[in-house]
């Protein structure tokens, strides 16, 4: 194993000790995070986390330390660079499904749709921004409706609007609860065609059901669900000198039964952390000669600049493609798949713009 790979590994067991400790639970990541900021050394960047109500208290908390924080796999809209100027992600954030499923309707030439998305911030804050880009590309939005606890209302008004073109905005659970509600209701078959973001887990549509599963899958057939594109295929040579499948040939050995769909944006997320800190640690020298990496400080307004620089300057081939940041976030490569006969089949992959 190579000194450069040595060090990832160290940087790696450094990170992910909060992030494990964490386990989605707010009250211990945020526990976690501050007896990690009171223990010796310093601590040189924050990884993580996954689930945005760990994230988001953590985010806030860090930039009182001037610290700057890298997700790998938090993808919820409203960590904006405004907002939350020391924060970047390796993932792409929600908004990203927005320009693939424009994309398909320009192409097809569908100019009258209809939406429908559930009412969290996570959800809709990306259904705003793309009525926004709908309205900027001359798409007429005929009826948008949003519900909380029940979708029998919203449907219904869509229905009777007469919209075929239907883009979506939910969690699993109300995706089953959807189309089982529009076999119900006859919004299935070849006039109606659903685009719904579907970054859901592996076979959702079986398991628990409100209704019965052949049910289920008729309404879902034809349906346009969007992903994240878990590894590149471009087969380029990554930053770490191989392929994105030879690292998944390798992944796949060691995982065991554990899988996350972020797996590979983890990876690049601990190269980006790691280059980021060789960045800073050569930046130092330029402006205090005398110091070097094990000088870092929390609260010095410097070697923040120096993070975030090193951040926003970050461009490598990694194993989920180019990683490269803009206004903080990370574009990445949508996959979109269709529902047909009980199965999804992969249609495209749309590469950032």
């Amino acid at each position: 194993m190579s000194a450069c790979r040595l060090h990832l590994a160290a940087y790696h067991e450094m990170f992910m000790r909060v992030l494990t400790a964490a386990s989605c639970n707010a009250a211990v990541g945020v526990k976690s995070f501050f007896d990690m900021m009171h223990d010796l050394p310093h601590k040189l960047m924050l990884f993580g986390s996954v689930c945005t109500h760990v994230t988001d208290p953590i985010a806030k908390a860090s930039k009182h330390w001037r610290l700057t924080q890298l997700s790998y796999g938090d993808t919820h809209p409203m960590f904006t660079s405004t907002h939350f100027p020391n924060f970047f992600r390796v993932v792409p954030s929600e908004n990203a499904f927005n320009e693939p499923r424009l994309k398909l309707l320009q192409h097809f030439n569908w100019t009258i749709v209809g939406t429908i998305y559930q009412n969290e911030p996570r959800y809709s804050l990306a259904h705003n921004k793309l009525l926004a880009e709908m309205l900027d590309s001359g798409i007429d939005v005929m009826v948008s409706h949003s519900f909380s606890d029940e979708i029998s209302t919203a449907l219904a008004k869509l229905k009777e609007t007469d919209v075929r073109i239907i883009l979506g905005n939910f969690n699993e659970f109300w995706a089953k609860m959807i189309f089982c509600e529009a076999y119900r209701i006859g919004m299935i078959g070849r006039k109606y065609q659903w685009l719904i973001i579907g970054m859901y887990s592996e076979s959702w549509w079986n398991g628990s059901l409100p209704c019965p599963i052949e049910e289920l899958v008729t309404a879902l057939d034809g349906c346009i669900l969007t992903d994240l594109l878990p590894l590149s295929t471009s087969g380029e040579i990554t930053v770490s000198g191989i392929t994105a499948d030879e690292y998944e040939v390798e992944y796949t050995s060691r995982r065991g039964s554990e899988y996350s769909r972020f797996h590979g944006y983890g990876y690049d997320g601990i190269w980006t952390a790691a280059l980021a800190i060789q960045h800073a640690a050569q930046r130092i020298h330029h402006h205090r000669s005398n110091e070097t990496i094990m000088d870092f400080q929390y609260t010095d307004p410097l070697w923040e600049k120096l993070f975030v620089d090193a951040l926003r300057n970050t461009s490598f081939e990694g194993v989920t493609g180019p990683v490269r940041f803009y206004d903080n976030e990370r574009k990445a490569s949508i996959l979109l798949k269709q529902f047909q006969k009980n199965k999804l089949t992969f249609l495209h992959h749309e590469d950032p713009s």
